[in-house]
């Protein structure tokens, strides 16, 4: 019998993304709805409580309600804010990227802070970047 897709052996001296070692039929179900791609060894751990999502995503999901709260507490967002949303991007494209192309490796802190960076700034540029356009087609 052999190993699903995915997780056969690697080529000698040819390294694939993690994503690819946790093929979506082998992932959690919270993990694949959000197209997490739940690696266990970048997933938070609590104790004895393993969460099916990683550490990233969570940041991510957690980002998005305290950028609603800065909707409110600081009204729409304009293209200031976009650019400053597409700055939050950039910590963790640099781990992320710096993971998927290195030996280097993150910790789940820093993955969860990133995550954080980033839910809110992808809030905060697509607002800004919506406000924009709306703003240029009804003048």
């Amino acid at each position: 019998m052999s190993a699903p897709a995915g997780l056969a052996g690697r080529p000698a001296g040819r390294a694939r993304p993690p994503i690819i070692e946790h093929p979506r039929a082998l992932r959690s179900r919270p993990a694949a709805w959000i197209g997490c791609h739940g690696n266990p060894d970048r997933c938070l751990s609590i104790g004895g409580w393993h969460s099916p999502i990683c550490a990233r995503c969570i940041g991510l999901l957690a980002g998005y309600p305290l950028a609603v709260a800065a909707l409110f507490a600081l009204g729409p967002p304009d293209l200031e804010r976009a650019l400053i949303g597409a700055l939050l991007l950039v910590p963790a494209a640099l781990d992320g990227g710096a993971q998927a192309l290195s030996s280097y490796s993150s910790t789940s802190a820093r993955r969860l802070v990133t995550g954080v960076l980033a839910g809110v700034g992808q809030l905060e540029l697509l607002g800004g970047v919506t406000a924009a356009l709306l703003g240029a087609v009804h003048g």
